[in-house]
């Protein structure tokens, strides 16, 4: 869903920021890039970002669950009998 979008990645050196694709992310471990504007050598591991994008499909898969539900079917009204206090 999102293999085709980019993520900006700030150089540690010079703040440059530099995109890389998701899918590339996704596909390796680690990822060797050279900054755009100061040529510095930058090694990004994915793990963490894998992580946090697992989480956002999660998140968008019960957006998607909860929006696909009939919104005509009618919830029970609690009652007071319902309650145990």
């Amino acid at each position: 869903m999102f293999e085709d979008e980019s993520v900006d990645v700030a150089c540690p050196q010079c703040g440059q920021r530099n995109s890389l694709l998701v899918r590339a992310l996704e596909e390796q471990a680690e990822i060797h890039f050279v900054c755009v504007k100061c040529g510095a050598g930058v090694k990004l591991e994915a793990n963490e970002f894998r992580a946090r994008l697992d989480a956002v499909r999660a998140e968008l898969h019960d957006l998607e669950r909860e929006a696909a539900r009939d919104p005509g079917a009618r919830t029970r009204r609690p009652r007071k009998d319902d309650f145990n206090i």
